[in-house]
Protein backbone atom coordinates (compact mmCIF):
# COMPACT_ATOMS: atom_id res chain seq x y z
CA UNK A 1 0.00 0.00 0.00
CA UNK A 2 1.54 3.54 -0.54
CA UNK A 3 1.72 5.80 2.14
CA UNK A 4 -0.83 8.81 1.72
CA UNK A 5 0.74 11.88 0.38
CA UNK A 6 2.20 14.65 2.67
CA UNK A 7 0.09 17.39 4.10
CA UNK A 8 0.33 20.44 2.61
CA UNK A 9 1.78 22.72 5.48
CA UNK A 10 -0.99 25.46 6.75
CA UNK A 11 -0.33 29.16 5.31
CA UNK A 12 -0.96 30.67 8.35
CA UNK A 13 1.66 32.28 11.12
CA UNK A 14 1.49 34.06 13.53
CA UNK A 15 3.64 37.71 14.01
CA UNK A 16 5.25 39.14 17.32
CA UNK A 17 2.93 40.96 19.19
CA UNK A 18 5.62 43.21 20.24
CA UNK A 19 4.07 45.83 22.88
CA UNK A 20 0.66 45.02 22.17
CA UNK A 21 -0.96 44.18 25.18
CA UNK A 22 -1.32 40.23 25.59
CA UNK A 23 -3.65 40.01 28.11
CA UNK A 24 -6.24 41.93 25.43
CA UNK A 25 -4.88 40.24 22.26
CA UNK A 26 -4.24 36.64 21.48
CA UNK A 27 -2.61 36.95 18.48
CA UNK A 28 -1.25 39.01 15.59
CA UNK A 29 -1.63 36.55 12.41
CA UNK A 30 -1.39 36.39 8.64
CA UNK A 31 -2.97 33.51 6.69
CA UNK A 32 -1.29 33.83 2.61
CA UNK A 33 -2.29 31.09 0.74
CA UNK A 34 -0.38 30.40 -3.05
CA UNK A 35 -3.78 28.91 -4.67
CA UNK A 36 -7.37 29.07 -4.12
CA UNK A 37 -8.43 26.80 -1.37
CA UNK A 38 -10.82 25.99 0.95
CA UNK A 39 -10.01 25.83 4.60
CA UNK A 40 -11.85 24.56 7.90
CA UNK A 41 -12.23 26.89 10.66
CA UNK A 42 -12.84 25.19 14.15
CA UNK A 43 -14.86 27.10 16.40
CA UNK A 44 -12.84 28.76 19.96
CA UNK A 45 -15.20 31.42 20.79
CA UNK A 46 -12.90 34.13 20.05
CA UNK A 47 -13.43 37.27 17.91
CA UNK A 48 -11.36 38.47 14.99
CA UNK A 49 -10.41 41.59 13.17
CA UNK A 50 -9.68 40.97 9.55
CA UNK A 51 -7.87 42.74 6.85
CA UNK A 52 -8.92 40.61 3.43
CA UNK A 53 -6.10 42.00 0.59
CA UNK A 54 -6.36 42.03 -2.79
CA UNK A 55 -3.13 42.06 -4.69
CA UNK A 56 -2.16 43.48 -7.71
CA UNK A 57 -1.60 40.54 -10.47
CA UNK A 58 2.20 40.63 -11.24
CA UNK A 59 3.17 43.15 -8.84
CA UNK A 60 5.12 41.80 -5.46
CA UNK A 61 2.94 42.76 -2.46
CA UNK A 62 0.94 45.56 -3.98
CA UNK A 63 -2.65 45.54 -2.23
CA UNK A 64 -5.39 47.09 -4.57
CA UNK A 65 -7.75 46.78 -2.49
CA UNK A 66 -8.77 45.97 1.25
CA UNK A 67 -11.74 44.28 2.66
CA UNK A 68 -12.47 44.61 6.76
CA UNK A 69 -14.37 41.74 8.68
CA UNK A 70 -15.26 41.20 12.25
CA UNK A 71 -16.02 37.78 12.81
CA UNK A 72 -18.07 36.80 15.93
CA UNK A 73 -17.94 34.15 18.38
CA UNK A 74 -18.46 30.85 16.56
CA UNK A 75 -20.06 27.25 18.29
CA UNK A 76 -19.34 25.56 15.36
CA UNK A 77 -17.22 24.53 12.35
CA UNK A 78 -16.95 26.70 8.98
CA UNK A 79 -15.15 26.36 6.04
CA UNK A 80 -13.53 29.23 4.38
CA UNK A 81 -12.54 29.50 0.39
CA UNK A 82 -9.63 31.54 -0.29
CA UNK A 83 -9.08 33.03 -3.81
CA UNK A 84 -5.49 33.75 -4.92
CA UNK A 85 -3.94 36.23 -5.08
CA UNK A 86 -5.72 37.27 -1.42
CA UNK A 87 -4.34 37.25 1.57
CA UNK A 88 -5.22 37.98 4.88
CA UNK A 89 -4.24 39.99 7.98
CA UNK A 90 -5.93 39.98 11.46
CA UNK A 91 -6.11 40.49 15.23
CA UNK A 92 -7.54 37.70 17.34
CA UNK A 93 -8.70 38.78 20.48
CA UNK A 94 -8.20 37.30 24.14
CA UNK A 95 -11.78 35.08 24.46
CA UNK A 96 -13.81 37.38 26.88
CA UNK A 97 -12.08 40.52 25.33
CA UNK A 98 -13.31 40.37 21.60
CA UNK A 99 -16.79 42.54 22.76
CA UNK A 100 -15.11 44.80 24.86
CA UNK A 101 -12.59 46.43 22.67
CA UNK A 102 -14.71 46.50 19.40
CA UNK A 103 -17.50 48.25 21.67
CA UNK A 104 -19.94 45.08 19.72
CA UNK A 105 -22.23 42.88 21.99
CA UNK A 106 -20.62 39.31 20.96
CA UNK A 107 -24.21 37.53 21.74
CA UNK A 108 -25.56 39.50 18.68
CA UNK A 109 -22.64 37.79 16.21
CA UNK A 110 -22.29 34.08 16.82
CA UNK A 111 -21.42 32.43 13.72
CA UNK A 112 -21.75 35.68 11.41
CA UNK A 113 -19.26 37.97 10.08
CA UNK A 114 -19.55 41.61 9.85
CA UNK A 115 -18.11 42.52 6.30
CA UNK A 116 -17.25 46.09 4.69
CA UNK A 117 -19.64 48.73 5.77
CA UNK A 118 -21.17 47.08 8.73
CA UNK A 119 -17.33 46.14 10.06
CA UNK A 120 -15.54 49.68 9.11
CA UNK A 121 -18.48 51.41 11.02
CA UNK A 122 -18.04 49.44 14.27
CA UNK A 123 -14.45 50.46 13.72
CA UNK A 124 -14.82 54.27 12.93
CA UNK A 125 -12.11 56.04 12.38
CA UNK A 126 -9.75 52.84 12.91
CA UNK A 127 -10.97 51.76 9.58
CA UNK A 128 -9.24 54.61 7.14
CA UNK A 129 -5.64 53.78 7.89
CA UNK A 130 -6.14 50.14 7.24
CA UNK A 131 -8.03 50.97 4.04
CA UNK A 132 -5.03 52.99 2.95
CA UNK A 133 -2.39 50.12 3.20
CA UNK A 134 -1.00 49.60 -0.05
CA UNK A 135 1.58 46.85 0.93
CA UNK A 136 1.87 44.25 3.66
CA UNK A 137 3.94 46.50 5.94
CA UNK A 138 1.99 49.55 5.92
CA UNK A 139 -0.94 47.33 6.71
CA UNK A 140 0.50 45.12 9.17
CA UNK A 141 1.25 49.06 10.80
CA UNK A 142 -2.36 50.02 10.38
CA UNK A 143 -3.40 46.48 12.09
CA UNK A 144 -1.42 46.95 15.00
CA UNK A 145 -2.11 50.56 15.79
CA UNK A 146 -5.59 49.71 15.15
CA UNK A 147 -5.31 46.70 17.92
CA UNK A 148 -3.58 49.07 20.66
CA UNK A 149 -6.29 51.68 20.39
CA UNK A 150 -9.14 49.04 20.34
CA UNK A 151 -7.27 47.25 23.56
CA UNK A 152 -7.49 50.70 25.44
CA UNK A 153 -10.96 51.26 23.86
CA UNK A 154 -12.19 48.73 26.03
CA UNK A 155 -11.17 50.80 29.24
CA UNK A 156 -9.21 50.20 32.81
CA UNK A 157 -8.91 46.66 34.52
CA UNK A 158 -12.23 45.04 34.80
CA UNK A 159 -12.50 45.38 37.99
CA UNK A 160 -14.26 48.30 36.79
CA UNK A 161 -16.76 45.88 35.37
CA UNK A 162 -17.32 42.96 37.70
CA UNK A 163 -19.64 41.48 35.12
CA UNK A 164 -16.36 40.72 32.97
CA UNK A 165 -14.22 40.48 35.74
CA UNK A 166 -16.33 37.09 37.15
CA UNK A 167 -16.48 35.99 33.08
CA UNK A 168 -12.49 35.91 33.03
CA UNK A 169 -12.45 34.25 36.71
CA UNK A 170 -14.73 31.76 35.38
CA UNK A 171 -12.76 31.25 32.29
CA UNK A 172 -10.32 30.57 33.96
CA UNK A 173 -11.41 28.20 36.15
CA UNK A 174 -12.73 26.32 33.43
CA UNK A 175 -9.20 26.11 31.91
CA UNK A 176 -7.81 24.75 34.87
CA UNK A 177 -10.74 22.18 35.69
CA UNK A 178 -11.43 20.51 31.97
CA UNK A 179 -14.71 18.42 32.32
CA UNK A 180 -15.59 19.68 35.65
CA UNK A 181 -19.49 20.35 36.38
CA UNK A 182 -21.04 23.68 35.83
CA UNK A 183 -22.17 23.28 39.69
CA UNK A 184 -18.34 22.88 41.04
CA UNK A 185 -17.91 26.12 39.01
CA UNK A 186 -20.30 27.71 40.86
CA UNK A 187 -19.09 26.31 44.31
CA UNK A 188 -15.64 27.31 43.58
CA UNK A 189 -16.55 31.50 42.35
CA UNK A 190 -19.17 31.41 45.35
CA UNK A 191 -21.62 32.59 42.78
CA UNK A 192 -24.87 31.44 41.11
CA UNK A 193 -24.59 29.44 38.13
CA UNK A 194 -27.45 31.83 37.19
CA UNK A 195 -25.14 34.58 37.31
CA UNK A 196 -22.50 33.41 35.45
CA UNK A 197 -24.12 32.73 32.72
CA UNK A 198 -25.40 35.88 32.20
CA UNK A 199 -21.74 37.09 32.94
CA UNK A 200 -20.75 34.76 30.02
CA UNK A 201 -23.28 35.25 27.77
CA UNK A 202 -22.68 39.12 27.56
CA UNK A 203 -18.83 38.42 27.86
CA UNK A 204 -18.17 36.00 25.44
CA UNK A 205 -21.64 35.53 23.60
CA UNK A 206 -21.94 31.59 24.00
CA UNK A 207 -23.93 29.80 26.82
CA UNK A 208 -21.60 28.75 29.51
CA UNK A 209 -22.41 24.91 28.91
CA UNK A 210 -21.49 25.56 25.06
CA UNK A 211 -18.27 27.62 26.06
CA UNK A 212 -17.32 24.83 28.50
CA UNK A 213 -17.38 22.66 25.73
CA UNK A 214 -15.67 23.73 23.50
CA UNK A 215 -12.37 24.84 25.92
CA UNK A 216 -12.58 20.99 26.58
CA UNK A 217 -12.46 20.48 22.80
CA UNK A 218 -9.75 23.14 22.29
CA UNK A 219 -8.07 20.92 25.26
CA UNK A 220 -8.51 18.03 23.08
CA UNK A 221 -6.67 19.48 20.12
CA UNK A 222 -4.06 20.91 22.14
CA UNK A 223 -3.05 17.14 23.38
CA UNK A 224 -3.27 15.72 20.19
CA UNK A 225 -0.72 17.88 18.73
CA UNK A 226 1.55 17.64 21.77
CA UNK A 227 1.70 13.98 21.14
CA UNK A 228 2.52 11.14 23.53
CA UNK A 229 -1.24 9.81 24.37
CA UNK A 230 -0.93 6.36 23.65
CA UNK A 231 -4.70 6.30 22.71
CA UNK A 232 -8.40 7.40 22.80
CA UNK A 233 -9.43 6.91 25.70
CA UNK A 234 -6.52 7.90 27.04
CA UNK A 235 -7.23 11.62 25.19
CA UNK A 236 -10.46 11.71 26.53
CA UNK A 237 -9.51 10.96 29.85
CA UNK A 238 -7.35 13.69 30.00
CA UNK A 239 -9.38 16.04 27.96
CA UNK A 240 -11.82 15.86 30.51
CA UNK A 241 -14.55 13.98 28.29
CA UNK A 242 -16.97 11.14 30.24
CA UNK A 243 -15.69 8.93 28.11
CA UNK A 244 -14.76 8.18 24.45
CA UNK A 245 -17.97 7.93 23.02
CA UNK A 246 -18.56 11.25 24.41
CA UNK A 247 -15.39 12.77 23.38
CA UNK A 248 -16.59 11.20 20.19
CA UNK A 249 -19.69 13.04 20.01
CA UNK A 250 -18.17 16.51 20.78
CA UNK A 251 -15.60 16.12 18.09
CA UNK A 252 -18.68 15.38 15.77
CA UNK A 253 -20.28 18.33 16.65
CA UNK A 254 -17.75 21.08 17.33
CA UNK A 255 -15.22 19.45 14.41
CA UNK A 256 -17.36 18.04 11.85
CA UNK A 257 -14.80 15.08 12.56
CA UNK A 258 -13.73 12.10 14.60
CA UNK A 259 -10.85 12.09 16.82
CA UNK A 260 -7.87 10.21 15.41
CA UNK A 261 -4.41 9.70 16.58
CA UNK A 262 -1.91 11.20 15.88
CA UNK A 263 -3.24 13.91 13.40
CA UNK A 264 -6.95 14.38 14.09
CA UNK A 265 -7.79 17.37 12.15
CA UNK A 266 -8.20 17.37 8.13
CA UNK A 267 -7.31 19.75 6.21
CA UNK A 268 -9.73 21.04 3.43
CA UNK A 269 -7.77 21.23 -0.09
Amino acid sequence: MRPPPPREPLPYEELPLGRLDSARIEALWRYHPGAPRRQTVLPDGRMDLVAHAALEHGASGHITRITLAIAGPADRPATVAHRAPVWSMGVRFQLGWGGACLGLEPATLVNQVLTGTAAEQALGPLASPLLAATDSHALQAALVAAAAALAQRAGPAPATNPSQARALQALRWLRQHPGAPLHALSAALALPERTLRRDMLAAVGLPLRSLAGILRFQRAMALVQGGALPSLAHLAHEAGYADQAHMTRQFRKLGGFTPALPQPVPVVA
